[in-house]
């Protein structure tokens, strides 16, 4: 018997998995494709389609439309102010994307579509007898919007929260257009259940390779040192950085003139990489590397100190995973239901982030504690194999399905939205018990 064929297209190359988009897809597809065929459609610019990807050829059915270096802030600003679409949406629809999406659907028997991020849902055709899963890695007008409010330098924070407000009216349009929504967290299908009432959601949480990432015991943690990873051209990432330095380093370093921080990740701008120039300033710019475990296994803590951005961090769970305990913003955890003082330690002020930091320093025992409650935890709830089950669970309830909300007029998607949600409400229920 032949296996379901799932349509999915991403915006990114999911191979290497070096970022959390790229992580979530690979994994999702490596543990999906023993039961769906699966053909992968994704963007990807040349220098990206330079790697090795035939890992991701074993997995699926691969096909890499080009596209263009992301435009510079000039550019980006011009094509802010002649549309009222955010530049995400003129950026990710492309005649190539959706001739290939057509084609595809024309001629291959496809049973379900799955769009990561609602901007790429655009490239579908207007007509559909599919059912469409959309999963949202993220609210994009949330985090848009949270970034507006910290933005630096601040004559950028009009444009950014310009970008959220018109996120605001078409993310939620894309929700309504969808068979279902999926969501990484509660939090994330609350506020799309606010937005557009009746839309049906499903959580399918980001994971962690808990096998690949765990705790080894023969290397001794340095409790001089936190570790912080991202990638950087993510804007609250820099952010994130340039918050501590300024506001909490000064405060731990008065106390514990030994601590440092290290930053791993790709692409730190010149105002991250200047601090490995200044010998005093107990920053330490390691880059994007191989291989993040030693680091994770090795360091004290791991501090998240995000002040904007929206969904859940890959980040946090690698570093539980590793029993490397974390010190985290309310807005870093968001979404993952962890709870303060057991799985990580939770502080919004630069005082008590800091005071939270000069704890687990001092105390190893606790650290040690946190970490191995922390890895626990990340095992019994954030493991991948979970996240695909939950996501395979919402394939087959839609497979089979005739009438896919975008095919449908007004009475008829109302009364389509009516008996999906009566049929997906018992299993609605399981999830976020089991998400808490």
């Amino acid at each position: 018997m032949s296996k379901p064929h799932v349509l999915m297209l991403t915006p990114y190359l999911p191979y290497p998995p070096t970022s959390g988009g790229r992580m979530r897809t690979y994994n999702l597809v490596k543990h999906l494709r023993r039961d769906y065929e699966i053909t992968l459609v994704c963007f990807g610019r040349p220098e990206e389609q330079a790697f090795d990807l035939s890992p991701m050829h074993e997995l699926c059915d691969l096909i890499v439309i080009d596209r263009a270096s992301s435009p510079g802030t000039l550019r980006a600003a011009l094509l802010s102010l002649t549309s009222i679409k955010p530049v995400t949406m003129r950026l990710y629809r492309t005649p190539a994307m959706q001739a290939t999406v057509a084609r595809l659907l024309h001629e291959r028997p496809i049973d379900l579509i799955h769009v990561e991020s609602f901007y790429m849902l655009q490239n579908l055709p207007n007509q559909l007898a599919v059912p469409v899963l959309l999963s949202e890695p993220a609210i994009e007008y949330v985090a848009w919007w949270r970034h507006a409010q910290v933005a630096k330098p601040w004559p950028t924070r009009p444009g950014i929260a310009l970008e959220s407000i018109k996120m605001r009216w078409w993310e939620p349009r894309a929700w309504s257009e969808a068979t279902l929504v999926g969501v990484m967290s509660e939090t994330d299908a609350a506020a799309v259940k606010r937005a557009t009432p009746g839309v049906p959601t499903v959580i399918a949480p980001n994971g962690v390779d808990v096998d690949y990432f765990h705790i080894d015991d023969a290397i001794e943690r340095d409790n001089r040192t936190a570790v912080y990873m991202g990638d950087y051209k993510y804007f609250p990432n820099t952010d994130a950085v340039l918050y501590f330095v300024e506001m909490i380093l000064p405060l731990v370093r008065a106390v514990r003139p030994d601590f440092r921080l290290l930053l791993l990740g790709k692409d730190p701008p010149p105002a991250l990489q200047a601090f490995s120039a200044q010998p005093d300033s107990g920053v330490a710019v390691t880059g994007l590397v191989d291989d993040t475990r030693p680091y994770l296994q090795r360091s004290a803590l791991f501090v998240c100190p995000l002040r904007s951005g929206s969904g859940t961090r890959f980040k946090l769970l690698e570093s539980l995973a590793c029993g490397c305990p974390v010190v985290s913003t309310s807005i870093g955890c968001e979404g993952l239901n962890a709870v303060d003082g057991r799985q990580m330690l939770i502080r919004d002020t630069p005082r008590l982030f800091a005071d939270a930091i000069l704890h687990i320093l001092n105390d190893p025992a606790l650290g040690h504690q946190i970490g191995q409650q922390g890895r626990q935890w990340v095992v019994d709830n954030h493991a991948w194999r979970r996240s695909a089950a939950l996501l395979r669970g919402a394939y087959d309830r839609l497979i089979g399905h005739e009438e896919p909300t975008l095919t449908l007029n007004h009475e008829q998607s109302e009364a389509f939205l009516a008996r999906l949600n009566e049929a997906l409400g018992k299993q609605d229920d399981s999830s976020n018990q089991d998400t808490t």
